[in-house]
């Protein structure tokens, strides 16, 4: 009987005994991939989870953060930012407004809608938590990989995701 759950080199080494078509570097790649994202995300809820913050909160905040004073933008533009669809973000702001991290103002450029912009307490809490992850991410990659491997590995993303996203999205 196969472990409950398998560690993903293990997870290969059965796809290139059982499934030998599927024996090949792409392969092999592919699920480190989703994999490496998978705990990355499972880290991230953690960190999240420190600051009262659900990943999609997180995501909102820190897509305002990103934008540089006054951090504000449309929800529409947030939406696109997230991916998320615009009931799911409705439900974020509501959220995110009720305890004081947001203010929703008029939008001067279009009256039918509001822009969204963080308040102190936002950008104070943002911060921390960005702080908070970014210290824990680089000390976690400095652990695993060398300055040069690391930015060997970020150079190999970066060209990866610049091939495939105008491909997907």
């Amino acid at each position: 009987m196969l472990e409950h759950k398998l560690n993903i080199e293990r997870l290969i080494e059965l796809f290139e005994l059982n499934w030998p078509q599927a024996n090949d570097t792409a392969c092999s790649s592919t699920v480190r991939l989703i994999r490496a994202g998978d705990i990355m995300l499972a880290i991230g809820r953690s960190r999240f989870e420190q600051f009262s913050l659900t990943t999609a909160e997180f995501d909102t905040l820190s897509t305002l953060r990103k934008m540089g004073a006054p951090y504000e933008l449309s929800p529409s533009s947030i939406c696109k930012s997230n991916l998320l669809s615009s009931g799911g973000l409705t439900k974020v702001l509501h959220h995110l407004e009720k305890r004081g991290l947001i203010e929703r103002l008029p939008n001067p450029e279009d009256k039918r809608s509001r822009l969204v912009r963080l308040s102190d307490e936002g950008l104070t809490l943002i911060t921390q938590a960005m702080e908070n992850i970014l210290a824990y991410n680089e000390k976690l990659f400095s652990a695993i990989y060398t300055a040069e491997e690391r930015q060997q590995l970020n150079d190999l993303l970066k060209k990866f995701h610049l091939a495939i996203e105008s491909t997907v999205y």
